[in-house]
């Protein structure tokens, strides 16, 4: 496998009010890796390197986000990109 850094991933949790009082908090041991905080509620991870997704339940963990609820946005993402992908040829 190659230590060449893979793009990262982002990916949303929630919806959030464009107005919302917003920030981003680093997770303690993983370097990188940082959440969206809106209102005071985790709306948003970035990983950043996707290989990371293998230690997302681990990760979920330090940060104290739901692993289902990241799973869910996961895989989500991936059938949609697998949907487009497949109607444009």
């Amino acid at each position: 496998m190659t230590e060449k850094p893979l793009p990262p991933m982002y990916f949303s949790l929630r919806t959030i009010q464009p107005f919302a009082d917003m920030s981003l908090r680093a997770v303690e041991g993983e370097d990188g890796v940082r959440l969206t905080i809106a209102d005071g509620v985790v709306v948003g991870m970035l990983l950043p390197d996707v290989r990371m997704l293998g230690r997302l339940d681990e990760i979920c963990g330090k940060a104290g986000v739901d692993p289902y609820e990241c799973w869910r946005r996961v895989r989500g993402d991936v059938d949609l990109s697998v949907r487009i992908r497949e109607t444009r040829g």
